[in-house]
């Protein structure tokens, strides 16, 4: 648990800019302009199942998880509408991660959102 949490993300190790739900904090505007911090660094919604999950199962993202994509917790009708919102995919962010592991997934991410 204490690697999951630190008082700032460490810039090199895009890992700790990955959400536990598989979204990327660092191509966030609202991340890159300061106001707010990674849910690993206590940001975000501080309810949130998932990060509750992940932390007390030691994961790094739900893609370590089997049972990640049939996931309820994951999965429900709040984040059908925050995906819709935000454009995002949560899921398949974390199939990728599955494929290809986070560190190669991260730093994918953070040279996109360079582009």
């Amino acid at each position: 648990q204490s690697k999951q949490r630190s008082s700032m993300p460490d810039i090199d190790d895009k890992t700790q800019l990955v959400a536990f739900c598989g979204l990327y904090c660092g191509n966030c505007g609202s991340y890159k302009k300061g106001k707010c911090k990674t849910c690993k660094d206590d940001g975000g919604f501080s309810r949130c199942k998932v990060r509750k999950c992940c932390i007390e199962l030691n994961y790094q993202t739900c893609a370590e998880c089997d049972k990640s994509l049939d996931c309820k917790t994951l999965d429900n009708f709040i984040s059908k509408i925050f995906a819709l919102v935000f454009r995002s995919n949560r899921k398949g962010n974390l199939r990728h991660i599955k494929e290809i592991g986070i560190k190669t997934w991260a730093e994918d991410q953070a040279a996109a959102g360079k582009k």
